[in-house]
């Protein structure tokens, strides 16, 4: 008797925690009205990238307001200059948390609303030697629907095109020779790809020479049958005026006798 009343004892014990959990469940979980309402705090996220040119003095020190135009044309040698990639993350909200991640950088770096400027995130990528690829990880920071995943998104950063600064590039503007480009570019490819950029500009230009050296032709042949016809004209009416002047000239002389 005593061992079937300490087993009941148990089952209900047991009962007790089960509902219990059971209750904090269904309270964590997101109803629909909030699940709409942070899936849209989440779509509304954006992530890109700018590239912008800093001026910095010897002693690494920057001078936003320097202009970059001065240091590039030299009239300002004490400073340098460098192009910086700045990834933006933007309309972060307090119903949400981010998470920005590159695994080759060893990045893993979580965000709130806490940490943002009204609502954007600043992160300067490292260096333009490489092309990097961003992931962020987008999640719920409300209490019933905490650490939910809402999204995920991938950002490619770009590198700077060593090709780009070669002679065979200037007024190219084929993909090749784009200062900066999100996906490996060969130089011999690149190369390649000027010399039939060459040939092509080439035979566009002799084609066009061949057509306006038609087009001189025939103008010059429209304007010899214009003048023939007018001489021919004027050959037919001076012929027909003597034939007149003789039809008349004859009457008069028969009149006469």
């Amino acid at each position: 008797m005593v061992k079937l009343m300490k087993k009941e004892k148990a089952y209900l014990l047991l009962l007790c925690i089960m509902t219990m959990f059971s209750i904090g469940k269904v309270k964590a979980e997101c109803d629909n009205k909030t699940q709409l309402e942070i899936n849209t705090v989440s779509s509304n996220v954006t992530f890109n990238y700018n590239i912008d040119t800093v001026v910095y003095d010897r002693n690494g020190v920057l001078h936003p307001e320097v202009s970059p135009s001065s240091v590039e044309e030299g009239e300002l040698s004490e400073y340098l200059m460098e192009d910086k990639v700045t990834i933006k993350i933007e309309n972060v909200t307090d119903k949400i948390y981010v998470v920005l991640q590159n695994l080759d950088d060893g990045l893993n770096k979580e965000y709130h609303y806490n940490d943002t400027k009204n609502g954007t995130i600043t992160y300067e990528v490292p260096d333009t030697i490489k092309i990097r690829t961003y992931k962020l990880i987008i999640y719920s920071a409300v209490s019933d629907c905490i650490n939910q995943e809402l999204r995920t998104v991938e950002l490619k950063t770009p590198m700077y095109n060593q090709n780009s600064s070669y002679l065979y590039c200037e007024n190219n503007d084929s993909y090749y020779c784009q200062e900066y480009v999100t996906s490996e570019i060969d130089g011999e490819t690149a190369y390649g790809e000027y010399l039939e950029s060459q040939e092509s500009k080439k035979n566009d230009s002799e084609t066009k020479k061949e057509n306006e050296e038609e087009s001189n032709k025939k103008n010059i042949l429209n304007i010899e049958i214009i003048i023939v016809g007018v001489l021919v004209i004027a050959i037919v009416i001076v012929a027909i005026i003597r034939y007149r002047k003789k039809q008349i000239g004859f009457k008069q002389n028969i009149e006469g006798r």
